[in-house]
């Protein structure tokens, strides 16, 4: 099970959108004590301890977690390729669904509270590394089932 590649890459995913949904995405520090970052989960503007403006985003972080519990969940249809790859078709789509909302808000509700550019943090790059590893995925499994038919073929 854990010793094919599209296993492997399919861990990667999920670890990767477990790091998106913990961390925050994108951060702009406006003075030394206020801040503006988004998250999975909110978007929030905070000056020292107090905050002066939060917007909640949890649709964001249920796309996630959708993907987060497909993926452990098509880890385990390794006896079933078609539908491995229908479950990791499925999980590119929420992510990438919940990447591109995630830049919407950045665009049009952060960067206007942080008046400048900010830097994208280890959540966004966490999203880009779980759609890749999922392609690659989906590519070693595409993979596996021409062999299986190739194979078929030959008896």
């Amino acid at each position: 099970m854990f010793q094919r590649i599209q296993s492997i890459f399919l861990i990667i995913t999920a670890f990767s959108i477990a790091v998106f949904l913990g961390t925050n995405s994108f951060v702009k520090a406006i003075s030394p004590t206020e801040k503006v970052a988004i998250n999975a989960f909110q978007i929030y503007h905070q000056s020292g301890d107090m905050a002066l403006k939060t917007v909640s985003v949890y649709y964001i972080a249920a796309m996630a977690a959708i993907a987060l519990g497909l993926t452990i969940y098509t880890l385990f249809l390794y006896k079933n390729r078609v539908k491995q790859i229908l479950f990791v078709s499925i999980i590119s789509l929420f992510m990438g669904v919940a990447l591109t909302t995630l830049v919407y808000h950045i665009q049009k509700d952060v960067m206007p509270l942080a008046g400048g550019e900010g830097s994208y943090t280890i959540g966004t790059w966490a999203a880009f590394i779980a759609l890749v590893s999922n392609l690659l995925a989906n590519r070693f499994i595409k993979r596996d089932e021409k062999l299986v038919k190739d194979a078929d073929r030959m008896r």
